[in-house]
């Protein structure tokens, strides 16, 4: 679970960080903690770690009373200097009430992040942007922010971590926060972020050639355990199945590993039927499914699951 895949070249293993910082005692703000990191850690990205592994444990998504019933703010300033003096003493007031709770939401995790960086000495950026989580944003036609993560500048290379994904999620059912360490989000590849956060600003999707937001929300819903599997789903796949008596939807995978044994589900069900492939070339596979059964209006999708886990989700039209 606490393993990091650089650039699939070297692993680095985190659990001795992770365990250290476990052990902490509680703290009377965010520079408190901060010194005690930069004293137990000498390597930037420990730190960062360090930070990312604090803020992943104790942190709760939740909104507080003080920020549903808050009124908007209002500075005042006669300069640029004065200005910027007024706006951090606002985003510390912020940081430091989340921190004081341990709760807050997607902004709140990152300001929290970005604040130790920043006490680290780290270039780092809050990036603001749309995160696609939900059956529902698939081939959405309205852009808007609605989410908050962190990018941190190491050795000349920017980074991109979740520490709000990463902490773990709130459970539909008791619509209680269950807290569920994924390790996927730290220092997650470009090429892998992308397909579930996309930036407001493309120069932060840190690709050579970004991707559209049309290419964004035509894609289907990549779960955590997507990216354990070796498995590359085609470009060419749309997030969209059909629900059709006559015709066969067709899923494009440009690699499979050896085991690739999958299977499918509609709507949650418990009955999982298998995913069949036919090799089209040296490692590209496609795999029908024809969706005949009678469904409800709305809301419709099909989960596919590699080894029982859960990878894919695809909207049904």
């Amino acid at each position: 679970m606490f393993f990091f895949f650089a650039a699939a070249v070297f692993s680095q293993n985190y659990t001795e960080v992770d365990n250290k910082v476990k052990a902490y005692p509680k703290f009377a703000n965010v520079s408190a903690l901060g010194y005690r990191i930069m004293n137990d850690f000498d390597d930037d990205t420990e730190r960062v770690r360090a930070a990312f592994s604090w803020i992943t444990n104790n942190m709760i998504y939740q909104r507080t009373l003080d920020d549903i019933f808050q009124s908007s703010q209002k500075i005042t300033f006669t300069s640029e200097a004065g200005r910027e003096y007024q706006m951090r003493k606002l985003v510390l007031k912020r940081i430091n009430h989340a921190f004081k709770k341990k709760k807050g939401v997607c902004i709140d995790y990152s300001l929290i992040l970005h604040e130790l960086c920043r006490q680290f000495g780290l270039k780092r950026k809050v990036i603001l942007g749309i995160a696609k989580t939900d059956i529902g944003n698939i081939d959405q036609k309205d852009l808007y922010k609605n989410h908050s993560w962190n990018a941190v500048k190491i050795e000349g290379q920017w980074r991109l971590m979740d520490p709000t994904w990463a902490s773990g999620y709130i459970d539909i059912k008791s619509n209680k926060f269950v807290r569920n360490f994924l390790d996927h989000y730290f220092f997650t590849e470009p090429a892998e972020f992308v397909k579930h956060h996309l930036p407001s600003k493309p120069e932060w999707q840190l690709l050579k050639e970004p991707i559209s937001a049309k290419t964004f929300f035509n894609a289907p819903i990549f779960l955590p355990d997507y990216f354990k599997t070796g498995i590359a789903l085609s470009s060419a796949t749309s997030g969209i199945l059909k629900s059709s008596k006559k015709s066969k939807n067709i899923i494009h995978f440009d690699e499979l590993p050896r085991y690739h044994l999958m299977f499918y589900s509609i709507n949650g069900s418990a009955d999982l039927k298998k995913l069949n492939f036919k090799k089209v070339d040296k490692s590209a596979y496609i795999s029908k499914i024809r969706l005949r059964r009678k469904l409800k209006k709305n809301s419709n999708y099909l989960t596919i699951f590699h080894k029982s886990k859960a990878i894919l989700n695809f909207k049904i039209e």
